[in-house]
């Protein structure tokens, strides 16, 4: 009983302790912290770099065979096809612009410390939808398979 009293009553009182430490050691302590998250993002950044080039190029390749699967689901002839891509990139790009736009009026609010972590998050979240986009990736279901399955399940 009295040991885990004493742990505790440590527990308690060691996060207290940070106050006791004198003003130049916390600076020392957060000086040393920052330049560690300097070193070790500047690795990352260079990772990262590579890492998004082969991202980029895997989603590429998994949107183009999700589309194809689609458009085999849809029975297009090819110049539907044709005429169903244009579209689709037409979309995209209003998109793409209206979303810059909206981003762009947002950051115009902001002062440069705000846009710093404005952008750093803008980039989290978009590397967050793009994992999400990975996870739920359900191109192996689609197409042929998707059909034999409901005509057996109809049967």
């Amino acid at each position: 009983m009295r040991i885990k009293t004493t742990a505790l009553l440590l527990s308690a009182i060691l996060p207290l302790s940070v106050w006791a430490m004198p003003e130049q050691g916390q600076q020392k302590q957060q000086n040393m912290q920052s330049q560690q998250g300097m070193q070790g993002q500047q690795g990352m950044q260079k990772q990262s770099a590579e890492q998004k080039q082969k991202n980029t190029k895997w989603r590429q390749d998994k949107m183009q065979k999700r589309q194809a699967a689609w458009f085999e689901r849809l029975e297009l002839t090819p110049v539907q096809r044709e005429a169903f891509q244009a579209e689709m990139q037409e979309h995209r790009a209003q998109q793409q612009k209206a979303r810059t736009a909206h981003h762009d009026k947002l950051r115009a609010l902001l002062n440069d410390e705000q846009r710093v972590t404005f952008d750093q998050e803008m980039e989290q979240m978009q590397e967050r939808m793009q994992n999400y986009m990975q996870k739920s990736d359900k191109s192996s279901r689609s197409g042929q398979d998707k059909r034999a399955q409901r005509a057996n399940t109809a049967q």
